[in-house]
C-alpha cells in the first residue's frame, strides 16, 4: 500500500465513507465510532469492497459496523500491513 501513516489513510477513508453517506469528507468525524455513522449492513459491505478496490485496504464487515473509529481502522490497517 502506498499510504505510510494513519494520517494519510484517514482522509482517504473519510472520502470513501462520505460518498456512501451523502456527506462531505470533512463531515465524517474520524474519531466517531463507525457504527454511529449510519451505514446499514448492505452499504457497509459495498463500502468495504469499494475501499479495497480504491485503496488496496481490506476491511472486514464488522470493522465497518462496530465501535472502531476511522482513525482506529487506519492505524490497525497500517499495523497489519507492516506485519
Amino acid at each position: 500500500m502506498s499510504v505510510t501513516a494513519a494520517a494519510d489513510l484517514v482522509p482517504r477513508l473519510q472520502e470513501a465513507f462520505a460518498g456512501y453517506l451523502g456527506l462531505e469528507p470533512a463531515e465524517v468525524d474520524p474519531d466517531r465510532p463507525v457504527e454511529e455513522l449510519g451505514l446499514d449492513s448492505l452499504t457497509a459491505a459495498q463500502l468495504a469492497l469499494d475501499i479495497e478496490e480504491r485503496l488496496g485496504v481490506s476491511l472486514f464487515l464488522n470493522d465497518l459496523t462496530g465501535r472502531e473509529t476511522l482513525a482506529g481502522l487506519a492505524a490497525a490497517v497500517l499495523a497489519e500491513d507492516r506485519s
